[in-house]
């Protein structure tokens, strides 16, 4: 699996400490931060160059925000026309996934104190995280962050479930995110390792 973030640490040590704490091989599971910028196109394009390098995938995600970038659309139509086409080393068709958040990853995380069903800003979130009910030792590029909401998994699971159902990513500025997919994704992987 190749996961490529927008941020440099926020996602990164995220599923990183996913992969640390399940014991996930590092040749099965290559996490890394965008070399080419944190506008979505870009990150896209570097997925699939990543990809090119190796082909040992069997499967893409892309993570980005939806913040204010210019390129957030294309670069779901980059995403979903490079879906299937690319090949891995074995010759097989490879899943090629957009995992967007709106406005930022850091919904994500919210979504494991309470419910967000109304546009919020990016600043609003951060906010609302460290407010003395949810996350009020939250840092952005922390190391901790899975460790310290794990056992909260189950209702951000939910949460984002009830976002997917309600909210179109492309529109506007609903809360939305896809974190919940890798995340997911990771931990299938844990139980069969073990």
């Amino acid at each position: 699996m190749l996961i490529v973030c927008e941020g440099e640490k926020t996602e990164v040590n995220y599923f990183e400490a996913i992969r640390r704490e399940k014991r996930l091989p590092n040749a099965d599971i290559k996490i890394v931060p965008s070399d080419y910028g944190t506008a979505p196109l870009r990150i896209v394009e570097y997925a699939i160059d990543q990809f090119k390098e190796s082909k040992a995938f069997d499967r893409v995600y892309v993570v980005f925000d939806r913040d204010d970038h210019d390129s957030y659309h294309n670069a779901f139509s980059k995403a979903e026309a490079t879906n299937k086409k690319l090949k891995n080393d074995e010759g097989t068709a490879v899943p090629f996934k957009a995992i967007p958040s709106v406005p930022n990853f850091e919904l994500w995380i919210l979504l494991h104190f309470r419910d967000v069903l109304a546009p919020i800003h990016r600043n609003e979130v951060y906010a609302e995280l460290r407010k003395h009910a949810c996350y009020p030792t939250y840092a952005k590029n922390s190391k901790t962050v899975y460790q310290d909401t794990k056992d909260r998994l189950p209702a951000a699971n939910s949460r984002a479930a009830v976002l997917r159902d309600r909210f179109d990513k492309n529109n506007g500025n609903d809360p939305y995110t896809d974190a919940d997919v890798v995340t997911a994704e990771l931990l299938k992987i844990a139980d069969r390792f073990h």
